[in-house]
């Protein structure tokens, strides 16, 4: 008898204190569907250096440090995400809801620890259960295409894991609506632009390799430099974009040093009202990067094609006092998981 994937759950929940497995992850917690993806471990089998006196085979090896990390890939849907994007920025504002309708803010910060998640993963129908203490979102993707829907992929580290847990038999499955492309805007500089895709990524660059005598465990996860970066495929209608990305405004006629900075907005909403809001309501998601600035790229020529250009830029920090991005989304959740 195999085991089929599809049967196995993952679940979300925000940890109230680092170290200890959130005790009502199971019931408390949000479950997130996948395309695919699930934790494997990191460990080495040690195995000694040949000895002088000793035979030419490897007589004896012991297991080394542990931790856990991998890619969870989703379509993304507002509730599940936004526990996945609090762990990776680290702030969150959720006032009171109005209208059956609660607007929840996402913004980074600048603490040496980030919010830790506690996972409930489990494996097939009966394969496996595991528990995962300490975990944390290095990584963060979304993109979209026109024709298709908003997808995810969060690159998490784990400091512990248990097997052998008992899953939760009905978890709390984010069932919200998928965003589709023809609900999804992207502006720059306050112009919309003719995107045809896009993608935002978010790296917390944490150490991970912080193992100390005594404990097979990490000491620590540390997030280091944070990077934003967010790119985009259009259909070129003039040469400013080109012009600011090489020459660094989009009246120059010369390359110049100067980066010019505009705000990138990427604002998504679905087909689907919130259930009883008042008035009817879509579940949105807005990203907003204040000070995004553009990679130099190369116009890409060939026979008859229409000129279309892959586009990259870097998020910049506007000010101490500022965000370097934030995010914000309308949903019936009334607290993130």
């Amino acid at each position: 008898m195999g085991f089929s994937s599809q049967a196995g759950q993952v679940i979300l929940r925000t940890q109230a204190v680092q170290g200890v497995y959130q005790a009502d992850t199971g019931t408390a917690g949000v479950g997130i569907r996948l395309r695919g993806g699930s934790l494997g471990p990191n460990r080495d089998l040690m195995i000694p250096d040949p000895e002088i006196g000793g035979g030419r085979d490897v007589t004896d090896a012991n297991l080394g440090t542990s931790s856990w990390s991998g890619d969870y890939e989703f379509y993304a849907r507002v509730d599940s995400f936004l526990t996945l994007a609090y762990a990776a920025l680290g702030l969150k504002a959720s006032p009171p809801a109005v209208g059956g309708v609660t607007t929840h803010t996402i913004t980074p910060s600048d603490a040496a620890q980030l919010p830790f998640l506690s996972i409930e993963e489990r494996i097939a129908a009966n394969f496996e259960t595991y528990q995962y203490t300490d975990a944390v979102v290095n990584t963060l993707h979304l993109e979209a295409e026109a024709n298709g829907y908003l997808m995810g992929t969060a690159g998490l580290i784990a400091a512990k894991q248990i097997a052998g847990a008992t899953s939760t038999p009905d978890p709390g499955w984010d069932t919200t609506p998928m965003f589709v492309g023809t609900n999804i805007m992207v502006t720059y500089n306050s112009v919309s632009l003719p995107a045809k895709s896009f993608s935002l990524d978010i790296n917390n660059n944490f150490e991970d390799d912080d193992f100390r005598l005594g404990s097979f465990f990490i000491g620590d996860l540390t997030p280091k430099r944070r990077e934003i970066t967010a790119g985009f495929t259009i259909r070129e209608s003039s040469s400013a974009l080109w012009r600011q990305a090489v020459y660094g405004s989009p009246s120059a006629t010369q390359v110049g040093g100067v980066t010019s900075k505009a705000p990138l907005v990427i604002t998504m909403s679905t087909y689907d009202d919130i259930p009883d809001s008042e008035p009817p309501t879509k579940y949105t998601l807005e990203l907003t990067i204040p000070n995004f600035s553009l990679n130099p790229y190369a116009l890409s020529v060939s026979g008859d094609d229409i000129l279309d250009s892959d586009i990259e830029g870097q998020a910049m920090r506007p000010d101490p006092g500022e965000d370097i991005i934030t995010l914000t989304a309308q949903t019936g959740l009334a607290q993130i998981a």
